[in-house]
């Protein structure tokens, strides 16, 4: 079964979060207390979420995380490619990871299955979160 690692389901969590705030910055500290979640794991995950241009940050007093302009627009592939999560279903289907490769039946399959997979999760838009 396909599983969902922590930092995209977090990461998710943290988007929905600041999506829902309309008072502008919100701090890690304040997320990480009202969330339950660890403030370390999120502190790298809005590090990779500003990389990716789904979150801007301020330093200072009135500082913090918040949604940039335009993160409707992403979609779930393009969240799980910033969090290093774009991995191949199926370990063999990577470029010369198979000895087997060139008489596999099942790697037509498998293919199938990972472009499909891929193709749902990009018709998925963050803000349908």
């Amino acid at each position: 079964m396909i599983t969902i690692p922590k930092k995209v389901e977090y990461s998710i969590i943290l988007i929905a979060y600041l999506a829902k705030n309309k008072q502008g910055s919100v701090s890690l500290t304040h997320v990480s207390k009202r969330l339950k979640l660890p403030y370390r794991f999120l502190g790298q995950l809005a590090g990779k979420l500003k990389e990716a241009g789904i979150v801007t940050s301020r330093e200072g007093k009135s500082g913090g995380y918040e949604l940039v302009a335009g993160w409707q627009k992403k979609n779930l592939y393009d969240l799980m490619e910033a969090l290093g999560e774009n991995k191949r279903m199926v370990k063999c289907l990577g470029d010369g990871e198979c000895s087997r490769a060139a008489e596999c039946d099942l790697r037509t399959i498998w293919n199938k299955v990972e472009k499909n997979f891929i193709d749902q999760l990009k018709q998925i838009k963050l803000e349908e979160i």
